[in-house]
């Protein structure tokens, strides 16, 4: 499922989740999981009517003062919010973008942030909930219609700013804009950050497929419209690409994201640790080492990443966390895939697990390699001894006997 984001009447974090909310979203559980990390706040939801229609206006409230607090202070209690992992990774990935925006226009280092008006507990309520609403929702992918253009001013605590915020201005350089009459702050900082991070592509004319629902939310600010938030299945799809049919069967066109650098500066026992912690993550589809020689004849080599649109950002910080790299490459490629679907597999007398696909008008069965290797292990022998099974008594013969203990 994916979401079209109306950005058209304004976007911020309170507007985000208010849409999410009336798109059905449980809030009460996310107040739990803030509870749990010693956040100790009320998100109340309310039913709100505007010129937009019904909608939902979310309000965030706290019992005591809050301190003031340092990027890797919130990072750290996003950290340990118990939500899953691509969720958290685009949590940090929206609040470092709003980190930098705010370092760059006051020109400190992005450590030395004070989040004045976006550091409170509603900021982190906005950044972790719409992150973690995205994934209970199960939406994989986010468009969004061109920003609105604004003027005026906003009384800040640094005085008097005009409009867009420098911060949000920062956040919408390269994006798309269309222009509107309002002198009302329609984007604000945090949420030009949760488009900057969340969205995946602006759609000119608005999504192409089957609308699902709309969800509206409004915030403190007095945009008539707010924030519309459709959920649609794309035209002709049932996943992320477009199908087709050739002489060789069926096919799938998806887009891809290939990530690259070169490197020269990492022994070999801190490339492997990188590829490892690169194929561990879900949101990286594959990893390639490839070695070579670079500048100056030295041992070097090409480390190329594959991943979806929508994970790019995810997979751009594991790559430079775990390569320390200083540029990453990127390319959008178009790739043709055989539809598959995980099953299972029976392997002498266990069902192991598998991915069935069609070629050629012909059904294969391919056991997934760490269930074959798990298995092998399991019963004292090579992984080939299972690949090659003709049958249960063979597998039977093939097992060592292991030793009893007897009483």
């Amino acid at each position: 499922m994916q979401l079209y984001l109306d950005l058209s009447g304004g976007v911020s974090g309170d507007m985000t989740l208010g849409a999410l909310a009336h798109l059905g979203l449980d809030l009460s559980a996310l107040q739990g999981l803030l509870k749990n990390i010693g956040i100790d706040c009320t998100i109340a939801c309310r039913e709100e009517r505007r010129v937009g229609g019904p909608g939902r206006r979310v309000d965030v409230s706290w019992p005591a003062t809050q301190p003031l607090r340092h990027p890797a202070d919130i990072a750290g209690l996003i950290s340990r919010l118990d939500m899953g992992g691509m969720a958290k990774e685009k949590a940090l990935a929206v609040l470092d973008g709003l980190t930098r925006a705010e370092a760059a226009v006051h020109n400190v280092l992005p450590e030395h942030v004070h989040f004045h008006e976006v550091g409170a507990v509603d900021t982190l309520v906005d950044i972790a909930g719409a992150c973690w609403g995205l994934e209970k929702l199960g939406i994989d992918r986010v468009t969004a219609s061109p920003f609105p253009w604004f003027t005026g001013h906003v009384e800040c605590a640094h005085g008097r700013i005009p409009l867009p915020a420098p911060a949000a201005a920062r956040l919408m350089q390269g994006k798309p804009v269309r222009p509107s009459s309002s002198q009302e702050e329609l984007v604000t900082p945090t949420g030009a950050a949760l488009v900057h991070v969340l969205v995946d592509e602006f759609l000119e004319g608005g999504p192409c497929g089957r609308l699902a629902a709309l969800g509206t939310g409004y915030g403190s600010r007095p945009s008539p419209t707010g924030l519309r938030a459709w959920l649609y299945e794309p035209a002709g799809d049932e996943g992320s690409g477009r199908r087709g049919t050739d002489g060789f069967g069926q096919f799938v066109h998806e887009q891809i994201v290939q990530l690259e650098t070169h490197i020269d500066h990492l022994t070999g026992e801190e490339i492997g640790a990188a590829l490892t912690a690169l194929t561990a993550d879900d949101c990286v589809l594959d990893a390639l080492w490839l070695a070579g020689i670079g500048k100056k004849n030295r041992p070097a080599g090409l480390m190329r990443v594959l991943c979806l649109p929508r994970n790019e950002n995810a997979v751009m910080r594991l790559l430079f966390r775990h390569t320390h790299t200083l540029g990453i490459r990127r390319h959008l490629l178009d790739r043709v895939v055989l539809p598959r679907r995980a099953t299972e597999k029976g392997v002498g007398d266990e069902m192991l697990q598998a991915k069935e696909y069609v070629l050629e008008g012909q059904g294969y069965l391919r056991a997934e390699a760490d269930a074959l290797a798990a298995s092998a292990c399991e019963r004292g022998v090579g992984m080939p001894a299972l690949r090659f099974l003709k049958n249960e008594q063979t597998l039977t013969a093939l097992t060592p006997q292991r030793e009893r203990t007897l009483p």
